[in-house]
């Protein structure tokens, strides 16, 4: 027997003048907002803007990441915000139904665990170079170090080895590209965004970059089908000449171009979040030491992952997620018109009680043998749209960081952890996880 669906109209309503609440459901400490009040779900519809539904309640979020065809992920972004301008429109985020099925079988297989085997030796090399560059016995921004290894990690995955100079001008181009991504200017126009309909005002200096990364990876391509048969283990290489080389320059440049940026910042904010985490819990630090002191690999890996996975749930980068119907549809039988967005607080889980005791405090030990749950641990997404480089990005974060501490350690300062940035469209350290390094 099928129970009566629930309109909207028939759900608690946050009132126009309490919308700037909504912020305390973005920074940590969400339990202490007034709009738990209102239950597990409420509607929200601000003037000039599409009804949305926020929810946390368990079975919403299922259903909702179950239904795979009459949502879509790509319309909230570009609602939200500039990605369909820094991505393109036709990149696998941004793609729903069967098209979307097709492109990520399509981009799945150097992600798999298969494949990120043979990136591990490169990771290694990135890190090692780079901690003799970084100072010891005094404070520095430990975020800043995370963008680089970040940068010299996914020129390698992506593209290999590559013609010194080209490498030099993609290498700069790519630069050039992400610090104008992270401009005030740019920063203004993406806060600019949700105001003006989805609608991105133009901003040539980004257009400019972006063109720039393109003409060098289309160069390398057309190298690279020059030289057919070269056996390489760079993700670029796997679409080059193969089965799976079934775009044109431009569209693979895009992507490849696409790989680099979904990944560069959210890398970087994570491993400087784990530093700052690790900075505040002498405990946890007492952890990592111990198994490094001890040569125990296993045991680090095994503590590290964990390290992540806590530090991913008290700082997701992004801290909610969202989809937009396509059509009329019912979720968890609510009903949900056309063109209203549902949007899942994913900072309200990862802080429920209910989910995770004494939520508020960082402890790592409750992911040891542990896998992070599929529908409380959302720092990835969930379902058909979760993060196709999910598993790429907890490998590479406990790579790093064994690597790192196997040479150094962090010295711990217990206190207030380091807030996040007031002005960001994420979740990242306000002071750039500043932190001091001693030698091991």
């Amino acid at each position: 027997m099928c129970s009566a669906q629930v309109a909207l109209r028939e759900l608690p309503r946050l009132r126009t003048r309490h919308l700037g609440m909504l912020g305390g459901l973005l920074r940590p400490g969400t339990h202490s907002s007034p709009l738990l009040e209102l239950g597990e779900r409420f509607v929200v519809s601000p003037p000039a803007f599409p009804t949305m539904l926020v929810t946390h309640q368990p079975d919403d979020v299922r259903a909702l990441f179950a239904d795979h065809e009459n949502f879509s992920v790509g319309q909230v972004l570009s609602r939200f915000s500039s990605h369909d301008v820094m991505f393109g429109e036709q990149t696998l985020i941004f793609l729903d139904g069967e098209e979307h099925r097709r492109e990520r079988k399509l981009f799945s297989p150097p992600f798999q665990h298969k494949a990120l085997q043979s990136y591990e030796d490169l990771m290694v090399g990135v890190v090692e170079r780079a901690i003799p560059t970084w100072p010891v016995d005094e404070p520095f921004a430990f975020l800043r170090a995370g963008y680089g290894m970040a940068l010299d990690i996914l020129l390698g995955v992506v593209f290999g080895d590559v013609e010194h100079e080209r490498m030099a001008r993609l290498r700069r181009a790519v630069r050039a590209w992400f610090d104008e991504i992270e401009s005030r200017g740019f920063l203004t126009v993406t806060l600019l965004t949700p105001f003006l309909g989805g609608y991105t005002l133009p901003y040539p200096p980004l257009t400019r970059r972006r063109d720039q990364v393109d003409a060098v990876i289309v160069e390398e391509i057309t190298a690279r089908r020059a030289t057919p048969g070269e056996h390489r283990a760079d993700l670029l290489s796997r679409y080059v000449g193969t089965g799976l080389d079934q775009h044109d320059d431009a569209a693979l440049a895009r992507n490849m171009r696409g790989v680099l940026l979904g990944a560069y910042e959210t890398t970087a904010i994570t491993l400087g979040w784990v530093a700052t985490m690790l900075a505040a819990h002498p405990e946890a630090m007492a952890e990592v030491d111990a198994a490094a002191d001890a040569g125990d690999r296993d045991r680090l890996d095994a503590y590290l992952d964990a390290v992540v996975a806590e530090t991913m749930r008290l700082r997701p980068v992004s801290p909610f997620t969202g989809r937009r119907a396509l059509r009329d549809t019912v979720v968890n039988g609510i009903a949900v018109p056309k063109g209203a967005i549902v949007i899942v607080p994913i900072l309200l889980i990862h802080e429920a009680p209910w989910y995770y005791a004494d939520p508020l405090t960082f402890r790592p030990e409750r992911f040891l043998g542990e896998r992070p749950g599929g529908y409380t641990w959302l720092t990835f997404g969930a379902g058909a749209h979760r993060c196709l480089g999910a598993q790429f990005a907890l490998a590479e974060a406990r790579i790093l960081f064994r690597t790192l501490f196997e040479q150094r350690r962090i010295e711990t300062v217990p206190g207030p952890i380091e807030p996040p940035r007031r002005y960001h469209t994420g979740l990242s350290p306000a002071y750039d996880a500043r932190i001091t390094m001693r030698e091991r």
